[in-house]
């Protein structure tokens, strides 16, 4: 007797999308090295190889062991924290995301700044690798590569996720990042954020250095400039995005902005929306 089985499976297209990786070996003091945080408007994949480094993601400040991976969703404020001049060797992928969202749970279905770091096995670990230096190879067609970042995906989405403690010693700085996410859009002044942290301005700043790299006004000026992107993305007007992020001069944002970003506010507002119509 025959036997015939069939199976319906109903799912949406995926969008168009385009996804670039790079392998980098690095050091602190290289003149090559980038300490800005990355902000952009596509989904961000770091594995590390080696090195003596922790990433940032928001508030939250992860260690960093060989194999470890950090994940990021547009706009998600983020960079890597530099402890020593050890080489630095890690893959960094790049994709937009297009209207795939939903096929990217372990990006967008947890809380901004959350569940950023994964782990894998070690034998996910070794596939991994494998497949992100097949795809630097580049000698595969664009079916193998697309079947090589899928796969990619899919051991992202068996990973646990790390929790470790907050790597944030100094209470004065978790307190000053925790005030910045929440009042950028209001006046904050260093002796402000000193005040509320129990500490001189002499003292937050030299823990900001020691723990971050940057001093706090920095950080405030960053945060409110990614954020500032993200609402030109979503379709803010400039002067939206200046008043919305705490930018009290108009003229010194877009200057500032253009110096950040490369581009206007309005030239990026209408680039980031294209790029994903």
């Amino acid at each position: 007797m025959d036997v015939i089985k069939n199976r319906r499976i109903e799912h949406g297209a995926v969008s168009p999308f385009d996804f670039r990786i790079s392998y980098v070996e690095i050091t602190r003091d290289s003149p090559n090295n980038q300490y800005d945080s990355h902000v952009h408007s596509e989904c961000e994949i770091y594995v590390n190889l080696s090195g003596d480094v922790s990433f940032m993601v928001e508030k939250q400040i992860y260690p960093i062991l060989p194999g470890n991976i950090v994940i990021t969703r547009p706009y998600e404020y983020h960079h890597c924290i530099y402890h020593s001049n050890a080489l630095h060797k890690h893959f960094w992928i790049l994709f937009s995301v297009g209207e795939n969202e939903r096929l990217l749970g372990r990006f967008f279905d947890r809380p901004i700044g959350k569940g950023n770091l994964l782990a894998l096995s070690a034998e996910q670990q070794t596939e991994l690798t494998a497949l992100c230096h097949e795809m630097i190879d580049g000698k595969q067609g664009a079916a193998e590569q697309q079947y090589r970042f899928f796969r990619l995906l899919h051991l992202l989405n068996g990973a646990q996720t790390s929790l470790p403690p907050l790597e944030q010693e100094r209470t004065d700085v978790a307190s000053a990042l925790d005030y910045i996410n929440t009042h950028y859009a209001s006046p904050i002044t260093v002796a402000e954020l000193a005040a509320l942290s129990h500490v001189s301005v002499n003292t937050l700043e030299r823990h900001f250095q020691e723990i971050l790299h940057i001093p706090p006004s920095v950080y405030l000026k960053k945060k409110r400039l990614s954020v500032a992107a993200e609402l030109l993305h979503r379709g803010a007007t400039v002067g939206e995005a200046c008043r919305e992020c705490g930018f009290s001069d108009y003229s010194k944002f877009i200057a500032l902005f253009k110096q950040t970003y490369g581009t206007t506010p309005l030239k990026y507002g209408k680039q980031t929306r294209k790029k994903t119509e």
